[in-house]
């Protein structure tokens, strides 16, 4: 996404800005990054498999896309204490939730307009990842709604989108300042003897 982009540029500027340093973000307490390749890796394979005739387009890109929601959500909630990572969450259930509920993304014809999005290949059935948003459309406000009329790559997002980069920049900018508090709440776990014990946070 070309909004991803812009923001998360941003985010690293915004975080060098105020003393921050992008090689903190290596030290990020983030565990099962496995979890995210591997739900890179099921998308592309759905697309692939649906170019290549093995199955129907659409159905191959729905499958790809729930396995690959299933491996994203797993790995957010097992790191959602970190920062960033809640936000992120939230957005991926919303854009599974609208693609699920239609089969595909639904896109506004006046978010595109605005936004100066050609939709040719949508209206004519050849994109099986989305469709026109119209009457029968389920949970419309979820889909594609928000224009982003950048100057080389315009596009129209959905609010789970917004909520993806804005967690992503927040992971970002907080990882990357010194001593920045990465952890969002923080777990006390109990001694045998009954005292509380050292409280986790981020570094």
């Amino acid at each position: 996404m070309s909004l991803a982009v812009v923001v998360l540029v941003g985010a690293v500027l915004a975080g060098v800005a105020v003393g921050g340093s992008w090689r903190r973000l290596a030290s990020l307490p983030l565990q099962r990054l496995e979890l995210v390749v591997l739900a890179v890796l099921a998308q592309a394979g759905g697309a692939v498999v649906g170019l290549l005739g093995v199955a129907d387009e659409s159905t191959s890109y729905v499958v790809g896309l729930a396995v690959s929601a299933a491996l994203a959500l797993a790995f957010c909630f097992r790191n959602a204490r970190v920062a960033g990572v809640p936000l992120v969450t939230l957005g991926l259930v919303l854009n599974a939730v609208v693609v699920g509920a239609n089969g595909a993304m639904p896109v506004s014809i006046v978010a595109a307009y605005h936004a100066r999005v050609p939709i040719v290949a949508i209206a004519a059935g050849t994109d099986a990842r989305h469709e026109i948003a119209g009457d029968g459309t389920a949970l419309p406000w979820l889909g594609d709604v928000v224009p982003v009329p950048l100057p080389l790559r315009p596009e129209v997002v959905s609010a789970g989108d917004i909520l993806v980069v804005a967690g992503l920049a927040e992971l970002l900018v907080l990882g990357m300042l010194p001593g920045g508090v990465v952890v969002r709440w923080r777990r006390r776990e109990e001694h045998s003897d009954g005292e509380e014990g050292p409280q986790a946070q981020g570094a």
